[in-house]
């Protein structure tokens, strides 16, 4: 069973704004419009921040960000320039890489991203490599990936 669902629009002259749109809803599977079945349908966006640098650390020692200012020096020049990740960073993200390997998301694993956008800081890609792994050259599918291959 399908429905139309038509709204009057606020607009002088009543005009039915959703009328000849071929827009349906319906209970069905979840290539019909509306169904119970939104994991398949939905697109999920995750935000997560990178794991501990040396820069965390290196503040929460001193009980400031006054070690972060670099004063006259560029950037490229203050030692905690575009820092890595720890130890304890590296950890926390494999840790997370085992939160989201449990979680359950339809009909693939949590960890399945369709899209990882991550900043070019080396502590985000560092973070994104331990959570999602190495990444596929662009348009390579997971099964010719190295070490993914079936055998024979």
């Amino acid at each position: 069973m399908t429905t139309n669902f038509l709204k009057k629009s606020g607009s002088s002259g009543g005009l039915n704004a959703m009328v000849d749109d071929k827009f349906e809803y319906a209970l069905g599977p979840p290539d019909s419009g509306f169904s119970i079945f939104l994991a398949e349908r939905t697109k999920k966006v995750h935000f997560i921040r990178h794991a501990e640098g040396y820069h965390n650390v290196a503040t929460k020692e001193s009980g400031a960000n006054d070690c972060l200012h670099r004063g006259e020096a560029t950037a490229a020049d203050h030692p905690l320039y575009d820092s890595r990740l720890t130890e304890k960073g590296i950890q926390q993200s494999v840790d997370l890489k085992k939160y989201l390997a449990k979680r359950p998301s339809g009909s693939r694993s949590f960890t399945a991203f369709d899209l990882v956008v991550v900043s070019p800081l080396t502590r985000t890609c560092e973070t994104a490599l331990h959570v999602f792994g190495t990444p596929r050259p662009p348009g390579s599918p997971a099964f010719l990936t190295k070490g993914e291959a079936p055998p024979g």
